[in-house]
């Protein structure tokens, strides 16, 4: 048979949670009945809480940057993408070759030249569309970030200078 543990820890233990709630309980406070919980003390916050995270239309200053970092970032992917298209195509189209002509029925290599720089047009114009679409983000999230109160220094880098022309809407006035 297996000695019966000692009683005086279990019990100093119990007096001990006892006591506890009765010494911490703040002043003036009535005691909550036992098994009883005030539901609107607990969904209600502490009155002097306060929060250190500012928020502008919904978002905090480190989201507001990230949101105008990814889309300068996607603009200056664009415009990289289009130099380097461009770049190409210049030193394409610059070759002394391209105009080499051949008698029916040899083979010319300029018909090749016709379909690549066909296909680095293509890719301009993709470029240049992908562009268009990265400035109406940012001009859009520029206006989005303006109503909501947003300040400049939440924004980063000023919107017209990377847009280029000084004009928060990037280009002349619709018509």
């Amino acid at each position: 048979m297996l000695p019966s543990p000692r009683p005086w820890p279990a019990v100093l233990l119990l007096a001990a949670l006892l006591v506890t709630p009765v010494g911490a309980r703040a002043q003036g406070e009535a005691p909550a009945p036992p098994g009883k919980v005030d539901l609107d003390r607990l969904l209600k916050l502490p009155e002097g809480l306060e929060f250190d995270v500012e928020k502008r239309g919904g978002l905090t200053r480190s989201e507001w940057l990230a949101r105008f970092d990814e889309a300068r970032q996607s603009l200056a992917v664009a415009r990289a993408g289009l130099a380097d298209a461009q770049e190409r195509l210049s030193r394409f189209a610059g070759r002394s070759d391209n105009w080499n002509m051949a008698p029916p029925g040899l083979p010319v290599e300029a018909a090749e030249s016709g379909a690549d720089t066909q296909k680095l047009r293509d890719e301009i114009r993709r470029w240049r569309g992908e562009i268009e679409r990265s400035e109406a983000r940012l001009r859009e999230l520029d206006v989005e970030a303006s109503l909501a109160g947003v300040p400049e220094s939440w924004r980063g880098e000023r919107t017209e200078r990377i847009l280029g022309d000084g004009s928060v809407t990037g280009g002349p006035a619709p018509k």
